[in-house]
């Protein structure tokens, strides 16, 4: 199977900013950081405050593709394997129903970090605007079946299979915003139900909250220069010429 190497856009001037700050961990009593809050909540993010950190962030690409393998197939132990190239992880599948539960397992001196936003009306709004804009033949809807089938992120099809292993497509319609809602809320009471006599492994955040940011670094035991959060991954159209093309 062939794998399309683009990635998500970096702003140069985002970058350019972030390299100023000085950080460190100080004392880490930890192995691998996880970020398991679902897509659309900051997870790009902290993808760059974790690296200006100072840990090695896994590659997404790999990621995903093994993720995709995980949903269709329930076998866990590619992805295990993967964690040990690095040292912290976010998006799909980290963000994936259930997989905490297993990285917990396989890696247990580790620290979760699980990403919220608002609320589940905004979060939803967040999902369906990004993937209109980057999947949809049409941007006055959501990607249909046949957009995300066409469309090339990976590989040729790889957001239906997504779809599919991970929204339960098509017992649940694409973009059900009841059904959606109550996967992300689910997902957040899980979590929270998992880690609740463990309040040192696993902490929630929005990355909309300044104190949040304090929270964090108290949480990963950082010193840095950075006094709050980056605002991060504005996706717009042009930023992604490989979309909605079809292969023959």
């Amino acid at each position: 199977m062939k794998i399309n190497l683009p990635i998500f856009p970096i702003s140069v001037s985002l970058n350019r900013k972030l390299k100023v700050y000085k950080s460190k961990i100080v004392n880490r009593d930890y192995d691998k950081v996880f970020v398991i809050g679902f897509n659309k909540t900051g997870t790009t993010t902290l993808k760059k405050i974790l690296e200006v950190f100072g840990f090695k962030i896994g590659n997404q690409i790999a990621a995903e593709v093994l993720g995709i393998e995980w949903g269709q197939t329930g076998d866990v132990r590619k992805i295990i394997n993967y964690c040990y190239t690095a040292e912290a992880f976010q998006d799909s599948p980290f963000s994936r129903a259930n997989l905490y539960k297993e990285l917990d397992k396989a890696f247990p001196n580790s620290k979760f970090i699980l990403t919220v936003r608002d609320d589940e009306n905004q979060w939803f709004k967040s999902l369906v605007k990004f993937h209109t804009k980057m999947f949809s033949s049409d941007p006055s809807r959501p990607p249909s079946e046949a957009d995300l089938g066409n469309s090339i992120y990976r590989y040729k099809g790889m957001m239906l299979d997504d779809y599919k292993a991970f929204f339960n497509y098509s017992a649940v319609p694409l973009y059900d915003k009841k059904q959606y809602t109550d996967m992300y809320l689910k997902h957040i009471n899980d979590v929270e139900s998992y880690f609740s006599n463990r309040p040192n492994v696993m902490l929630k955040i929005n990355v909309s909250n300044p104190d949040d940011f304090k929270r964090l670094i108290g949480f990963l035991n950082i010193e840095t220069s950075m006094k709050d959060f980056p605002w991060h991954n504005k996706t717009k159209r042009k930023d992604f010429p490989w979309q909605n093309k079809n292969i023959k």
